[in-house]
């Protein structure tokens, strides 16, 4: 998100590698920045402290205070990051706002599986490398990688600890701050990449984050037609009745109202033409659905409760992933416990019982955003890390480039017990 900076004392350095010219915040702004950010978590989180102590918060604070002289402002957008994520709250995050653009990136975005980590898009000058397993970056493991960045951010379970490292080990300031590369402004790394058996390296340029554009989906590489999930991935829901099946499809992108088509007006739809076409099956599609208000898709939980054609076991499945998060597990769950639903996919990317509901304060010097929750869910008994599918079936690169959607097949011949 773009935001505007702050006052700051401008500091002109010339940043060769980067070819532009930088300004660099002083220490006391940003000490100023960091005592801004301590206050805002204390007085606005509902209870930031529940995973850290307020002492071992403190150290860390001072000790960033005590290193500032030595961090220019990517790296101290890095340290913040680690700060938060003391707090292990998956809602509560840093927004890098014009700092962002600077940082440099590889020109690739890469994916966790179960048979390993691959690359899943890349900028268009570089798109013969989707498709391929990622070995190393700069001579340090994959998964080593991985497990170092995790420090940077907050998660609550695997899932959203594998979704979330893959973004930053793309990241230069994030690389260079637990310490997988020495220079962070660099114009390229090595990266060694595994395709068809064959191991090589590469040296692919770092670009900031601004310039980097025309970015390739392997989906774009696949032969048409794509799975229905990939089809429907725009505006906050859509639909589609998959005849050969007899199966009512259900994409619901995000938990937003759509200004259209109110979704009152779109349960209508669905569960008219699921009567006029004799749909035998409903499938709700939550992969792809970060959250929002998770109050939007309940008229479909209302309607489902009180349908005829969709009440034995196996008639309401739903797909979840790593990427159901916030307000879209929550719908999950309740698609389970309220409907009977079956669920399909990879565990969720937050817990059932979580702090969310956002809002937001910015750092005077810096412009940095924080997103911070202010509430805290108890939504089921105990304290489940992540809502768990009845049916697991993880992401693997062999289906996944070859355009096969093995949740997607699994929820279309499901036979209940």
């Amino acid at each position: 998100m773009m935001n505007t900076w702050g006052r700051f004392l401008v500091v002109a350095v010339v940043a060769l590698a980067a070819g532009f010219v930088d300004a660099q915040r002083s220490s006391e702004h940003w000490g100023e920045d960091l005592d801004t950010l301590a206050d805002g978590l204390l007085q606005r989180h509902p209870n930031f402290y529940t995973k850290t102590s307020v002492e071992d918060f403190e150290d860390a604070l001072f000790a960033i205070h005590d290193r500032l002289d030595t961090l220019d402002d990517q790296l101290v957008v890095m340290e913040i990051c680690r700060l938060v994520a003391l707090g292990g709250d998956a809602h509560t995050t840093i927004g890098f706002g014009e700092i962002g653009q600077t940082m440099r990136r590889l020109p690739v975005r890469i994916m966790v599986m179960e048979d390993g980590t691959y690359t899943t898009f890349a900028t268009k000058e570089h798109q013969d490398l989707i498709g391929a397993r990622v070995v190393s970056i700069n001579g340090v493991a994959i998964d080593e990688v991985l497990d170092r960045v995790s420090t940077l951010f907050a998660y609550e379970n695997d899932s959203k600890k594998k979704g979330t490292s893959a973004w930053y080990a793309t990241l230069l300031p994030a690389l260079r701050a637990v310490g997988v590369i020495d220079d962070h402004h660099a114009a390229s790394l090595p990266v060694t990449l595994e395709h068809v058996g064959e191991t090589t390296e590469h040296t692919l340029p770092c670009v900031p984050e601004s310039q980097l554009q025309g970015w390739v989906s392997f989906v774009q590489l696949l032969k048409q037609p794509w799975p229905i999930a990939y089809r429907k991935q725009g505006g906050y829901y859509q639909s589609d009745f998959i005849a050969e099946h007899k199966a009512f499809y259900v994409a619901y992108n995000r938990c937003r109202e759509a200004e259209n088509l109110p979704m009152s007006q779109f349960v209508e739809f669905v569960m008219s033409k699921s009567n006029e076409l004799d749909a035998q099956r409903i499938i709700i599609d939550l992969r792809f659905n970060g959250g929002g208000d998770e109050t939007v898709i309940w008229p479909l939980w209302q309607a489902l409760e009180k349908s005829e054609r969709f009440s034995d076991p196996g008639d309401i499945i739903g797909l979840i992933s790593r990427q159901t998060f916030s307000s879209a597990m929550s719908n999950s769950h309740q698609l389970r416990d309220n409907c009977g639903a079956v669920l399909i996919g990879e565990p969720t990317g937050g817990k059932p019982n979580h702090f969310g509901q956002l809002g937001r304060f910015e750092l005077p010097n810096s412009g940095l955003t924080v997103s911070h929750s202010t509430r805290w869910f108890q939504k089921v008994e105990g304290d489940p890390d992540a809502v768990h599918p009845d049916v697991l079936i993880p992401w693997r690169s062999g289906p996944l480039f070859a355009g096969k959607d093995p949740v997607m097949e699994a929820a279309l011949t499901y036979q209940a017990d």
